[in-house]
């Protein structure tokens, strides 16, 4: 065979409708069956990713394995090779990829290396696999394999390649961070030229819960090149052929593979005699730097309004560039008529504030609500017999606006956006029950120096943002002349202090080296530490950093003094 025609399936499944995953599955395969020799499903595509404790759960498994009965039946009409990642009960839980054609299981594997960090607990769940899996399709030999397993050097990519195999097949649910896939594509390249090899890398995409799966699915050919790349942040269901030509001929003029032998095991062997067209690769863009986070973000957003059956979202609008950024995307990713703002001007809003919220909504195009607060926040006062504005009093105003949101949320059936970012979570510049609140927080993983470049980005593409709200000092409004600074170092210093110690594991010494002071990086090393019990009741939002506060996160709330210094 000259060529291998390939199909990457990089779709957008359901976490626990086994019944819908199925089916799109078998539509997915019907359609590309008279193109391909063999149809990629990404990682663990018939439960959906990451299934969690559902996994745990015996009807859950039982869902599964019928699902996969219907596959297995429905493939007595097709004539390709489907590789369908599932969850597969063999006497223990295995997160298994499972070789289907002409209603027959022709193979399974089981994933070898089980992630236990960041936001991964697979060590949980399942049990790792101990052997590889590879089949000869007309004379060429492939190896298979699923996510973690690539990326470990020491993974059956070797092994495959010392039996001859030509192309290597990795299944993934590789959840996204900016940045991360540069990386990954660099590791793949040097997978490819090692194993002088086809490496054919199918991702999942959409979102579930905090996590966004990027897409981007690759074929990366013997020399290391991007043969083949799947768009990002979308859906992509396309047959590429791969030229084996390549492979022979860097193996006749490379000895490595020569060096070493292993004793290879079975190849289930597979014969397709059908005469099929080749098809030329396509190379997808790539979006990089505040696009890539942005399109991130309102496919996370997409995703948990839809997946989680909500008709419309309802944010606070106050003028500033937080609310004003949630906005915009909410408006990108679920349209102007699902979208509802609310103005909730209290004693000490300005007059620009409301010419900004007015002025942002008319050019997105979304229903505004107004509710003053006065009378409410001077009916607690009273209540409470207090005349002074302390920081109970401004609380409580931020406390009145999320009443206002819940109520329209009970009342209406519509999810409450919190428009809180990193860096006040971070430091707990936030009002806990009060702007903090929502039921989910889009930005909840960006600092506040890349919500400025994300909202510049966005009005890049359209100039909804106002442009006075991108010089105004930013505010919370809820005393006369206030601003954020008044409480915070100023926020591009304080985002690399937090993102050197977040992200990057910086000591509160390594932090001082780098040349901040030694009281500034104290201080806010103790805001971040008193902030944690606040975090630990933020509603759940979208991650897009390395290391985001959620399931990357897990600091107790009581810890002493962990912090070396303070």
């Amino acid at each position: 065979m000259e060529f291998l025609n390939v199909c990457i399936a990089q779709l957008n499944f359901k976490v626990g409708d086994v019944e819908e995953n199925t089916q799109k599955i078998l539509e997915a395969w019907r359609s590309q069956d008279e193109k391909a020799h063999v149809v990629v499903f990404p990682e663990l595509a018939l439960s959906g990713y990451p299934p969690q404790d559902l996994l745990l759960d015996r009807g859950f498994l039982k869902a599964c394995m019928e699902g996969l009965e219907r596959i297995i039946k429905f493939s007595e009409g097709l004539n390709s090779l489907a590789v369908i990642g599932t969850p597969y009960y063999e006497q223990d839980l295995y997160n298994s990829l499972v070789l289907i054609r002409k209603g027959e299981v022709l193979g399974v594997y089981h994933k070898t290396f089980l992630p236990n960090y960041s936001v991964f607990d697979e060590k949980r769940y399942f049990r790792g696999g101990k052997r590889p899996l590879m089949a000869c399709i007309n004379g060429v030999k492939v190896g298979f394999s699923i996510c973690e397993d690539i990326w470990h050097p020491d993974g059956w990519e070797r092994y495959y390649a010392l039996c001859d195999a030509q192309v290597l097949i990795n299944i993934n649910a590789s959840p996204y961070y900016a940045g991360k896939y540069h990386f990954k594509e660099h590791f793949l390249r040097s997978r490819a030229q090692d194993n002088i090899a086809y490496v054919v890398y199918t991702n999942l995409v959409g979102a579930q819960d905090e996590l966004v799966f990027d897409g981007r699915s690759l074929i990366i050919d013997p020399e290391g090149k991007l043969f083949f790349r799947a768009e990002a942040f979308e859906e992509s269901l396309k047959t590429v052929s791969i030229p084996l030509s390549k492979v022979r001929a860097k193996r006749l003029m490379d000895l490595r593979l020569r060096e070493k032998e292993v004793e290879c095991g079975p190849c289930i062997d597979i014969s397709d005699s059908r005469s099929l067209e080749y098809i030329e690769p396509q190379r997808a863009e790539n979006p990089e730097g505040e696009e890539e986070v942005y399109r991130a973000l309102v496919l996370g957003l997409k995703d948990y309004v839809s997946k989680n059956h909500f008709e419309k979202v309802v944010l606070g609008l106050s003028g500033g560039i937080d609310s004003s950024l949630v906005a915009c995307l909410a408006v990108d990713a679920l349209g102007k008529e699902k979208v509802v703002g609310v103005f909730m001007p209290s004693p000490y809003t300005s007059e620009e504030s409301k010419k900004y919220v007015l002025e942002l909504s008319k050019n997105l195009g979304i229903e505004l609500l107004t509710y003053p607060i006065d009378k409410v926040f001077e009916s607690y006062k009273e209540t409470l017999d207090s005349a002074e504005l302390s920081v109970a009093e401004e609380n409580l105003q931020a406390r009145i606006r999320a009443n206002i949101l819940f109520y329209l949320s009970n009342k209406h059936g519509w999810l409450v956006l919190s428009t809180s970012n990193k860096s006040e979570s971070a430091v707990g510049y936030t009002t806990i029950y009060g702007d903090m609140a929502g039921g989910f927080a889009p930005i909840k993983d960006v600092y506040k120096t890349l919500v400025y470049k994300l909202a510049r980005f966005r009005n890049s593409l359209k100039p909804d943002i106002p442009e006075g709200i991108f010089h105004r000092p930013p505010t919370a409004e809820l005393r006369p002349n206030q601003t954020d600074q008044d409480s915070l170092p100023p926020y591009p210093v304080l985002d690399q202090i937090l993102s050197l110690h977040i992200e990057e594991g910086y000591s509160l010494e390594e932090i001082i080296e780098r040349g901040f002071e030694r009281e500034l990086v104290k201080r806010v090393f103790d805001m971040l530490k008193k902030a944690e019990y606040k975090r630990k009741q933020a509603p759940v939002g979208i991650k897009v950093s390395k290391r985001a506060f959620g399931m990357d996160w897990r600091m107790p709330i009581s810890s002493g003094r962990y912090y070396e210094g303070i």
